[in-house]
């Protein structure tokens, strides 16, 4: 009789192992030990068989037998029926299980306990590598020669581990080669196989195939990275962004950090203790709401917006709000994504513009939309930039200009300050400070000069070595005019009341107008009432064939009218031909024709003209006519005690 044992080993699939062999039949005995060789098992030790013609020495190699392999034995080949059906059982398990695997993304390995790991066994499906089973188990390829050499040691010394804390198992990632070359990442789970001594001989791995998933993974490690960076550069920034609701009063779900400098959290507004609707200025929240219908109805998906907001502690804050309206498939208003900046010390200067005036004239707005564009920059010369936000197209520049490499931020910086700028940011490094504020100019894009404010958070790596710099960059071009204009109009005053010369408080109106950078020429006409005639008393930048012929007009002369204008004339289609044709001929490209006047009398005109720009800017018109205000009261004194003289 034969006794035979059916066993599961690991996840190997069913051993079929040989306890004793008794002489019953020479068939018998030699199906379990062709079985034994077909499940990959291992008799590895020889053992002893009774057959016909005495005890014979065997192994699972030297077993042979006539019959076709695999066949399925009948009812004489096993002793037992029943212990027969479950060895055909356990064979269809088998079967099915491979199967399984081989269509499977699981590569099953039975590795050695050895150097670099070769295999006694390895699934079909490694065919996914690129290699096949016959590769590793001819012992051509070792597993460990696979393994990208960067991870090698990390594998072995994990492994190692593992075996020395007495672990059943071991689990790792990792990348390989496969046969083609490529790098993949895999997963592997291994048991660990110890004898009776406890010696570990085998280990039974799954490799999984993980790489798109690593690659998923990187993607959004990046994702996440540079929305950590948009994050710092908003809330080192003046400008708040907000996400509100479709909804009364703008609930919002969203408000960054920087908040703060208005005297709120970020949670006030998320928690909905506090509605943005609710803290704007009572006189300006329904023209903010008429605004936004008006751009909802229009269909379109941003606007710019001023108006004014109080702060948790009562007090008023001027904002500029760019708003982006956000609509569904539908074509329906959901929410919108705003940022809200603060032009407060904009808004002062501008009111101290207006009043300059003398409440006689209402200043237009000094249209300032100087939106933040966000940088990155690199710690390295002249600033390469990582990152730039799409709005830098206001100075004529794409992101792709900077982010390319094809221009870098310090080419763009104007020569006469990049220095000074490189100096106070060495300094603020130097000194270990976190963040750099300054003032100073650019080159557009078309090669215009603007001056931008630049505020900067200093970014260091865990060796406190400065790896790069998160800036906002804000044009203040007509802020620093604005502050100009006022200073050139302090001084003027000055200088006039300290003179009682009338020729030099005309050359001094028109050397303090003159240094505003859009004006180039210029001249004044006063009346002379003996004469009834007005006269050219004093002029700078035209050449002396044109003074010539503009130098004097009898005040009832229709070229009288061209330059003694009751209201200010700015256009150059206002003269006649025979003017326009000397204006052509000066190459004069603009012109600003403004009256003064005293008691409701005009009593002569500032006159200035431009050879570069085409057309006076709103800012320097009002300038003009503010000067045109100031002098008056200063020459019309003078002019009528010359006249009873």
């Amino acid at each position: 009789m034969i006794k035979t044992k059916l066993y599961k080993k690991g996840e190997q699939g069913i051993r079929a192992d040989l306890q004793t062999c008794k002489p019953v039949n020479q068939d018998t005995c030699g199906f379990a030990v062709r079985q034994s060789a077909a499940l990959k098992t291992s008799v590895s030790k020889p053992f002893r068989t009774s057959l016909p013609g005495g005890w014979k020495k065997m192994n699972d190699k030297n077993a042979g037998y006539e019959e076709k392999k695999n066949r399925y034995p009948d009812s004489a080949d096993v002793a037992g029926g029943e212990r027969g059906k479950a060895f055909h059982a356990a064979l269809e398990r088998e079967e099915a299980l491979k199967m399984i695997i081989n269509n499977s993304q699981v590569v099953v390995f039975l590795w050695k306990n050895e150097e670099k790991w070769p295999a006694e066994f390895v699934s079909e499906n490694v065919v996914n590598f690129g290699y096949t089973v016959e590769d590793f188990i001819s012992g051509r390829v070792l597993y460990g020669d696979i393994i990208y050499p960067e991870d090698l040691n990390k594998v072995g010394e994990e492994l190692q581990k593992r075996i020395l804390t007495g672990a059943p198992d071991f689990s790792i990632e990792y990348r390989i080669f496969s046969k083609a070359g490529k790098i993949r990442w895999v997963n592997e789970r291994s048991f660990i196989e110890r004898d009776q001594e406890g010696k570990v001989t085998h280990f039974q791995g799954v490799v999984l195939d993980i790489t798109e998933r690593k690659r998923s993974e990187e993607k959004l490690k990046k994702a996440l990275e540079m929305q950590k960076v948009l994050t710092a550069v908003i809330n080192n920034s003046p400008a708040v962004v907000f996400l509100w609701k479709n909804e009364k009063y703008w609930p919002a779900t969203f408000v960054s950090d920087n908040i703060v400098q208005f005297g709120y959290t970020a949670s006030d507004f998320i928690s909905q203790g506090i509605l943005y609707g609710k803290i704007i200025h009572p006189d300006d929240l329904k023209r903010v709401e008429g605004e936004l219908e008006r751009h909802i109805q229009k269909g379109e998906v941003s606007f710019n917006s001023e108006y004014r907001i109080l702060t948790k502690a009562g007090d008023l804050r001027w904002v500029n709000e760019k708003t982006f309206i956000q609509r569904d498939g539908n074509g329906s208003v959901t929410c919108f994504q705003g940022i809200v900046l603060d032009i407060t010390p904009r808004k002062k200067i501008e009111e101290a513009l207006r009043k300059s005036l003398e409440m006689q004239k209402l200043l237009k707005t000094i249209v300032n939309k100087s939106s933040a564009v966000a940088f990155l920059w690199k710690n390295t010369e002249n600033w390469p930039v990582e990152f730039v936000s799409e709005n830098i197209t206001q100075f004529g520049y794409s992101v792709e200009d900077f982010t390319s490499g094809k221009i870098l931020y310090g080419d763009i910086i104007y020569k006469e300050d990049i220095n000074s700028v490189f100096e106070s940011l060495a300094r603020a490094v130097r000194e270990e400070l976190d963040s750099f504020e300054m003032e100073y100019r650019i080159l557009t894009g078309d090669r215009n000069v603007r001056w931008v404010e630049e505020r900067t958070y200093i970014q260091r790596d865990n060796k406190n070595t400065v790896t790069h710099f998160q800036g906002i960059v804000v044009d203040v071009t007509e802020r620093k005019e604005a502050r100009e204009m006022l200073e050139i109009q302090r001084e003027l005053s000055i200088a006039l009341s300290s003179t009682w010369n009338l020729q030099a408080m005309l050359n001094l109106i028109l050397d303090s107008c003159l240094k505003i950078r859009e004006i180039d020429a210029g001249g004044i006409y006063l009346k002379d009432e003996l004469l009834d005639q007005i006269n050219l008393v004093a002029h700078r930048g035209l050449s002396s064939d044109f003074v010539e012929k503009i130098y004097a007009y009898r005040a009832d002369s229709p070229e009288a009218k061209q330059v003694w204008t009751e209201k200010p004339v700015y256009k150059l289609s206002f003269f006649a031909e025979e003017m326009a044709g000397m204006l052509r001929k000066e190459k004069i490209t603009a012109v600003a024709v403004i009256p003064m006047k005293h008691r409701g009398e005009v009593i002569g005109s500032l006159n200035f003209a431009s050879h570069t720009v085409d057309r006076i800017p709103h800012n320097v018109r009002n300038f003009l006519e503010s000067i045109a205000l100031q002098v008056v009261n200063y020459i019309a004194p003078i002019r009528i005690e010359a006249d009873f003289i």
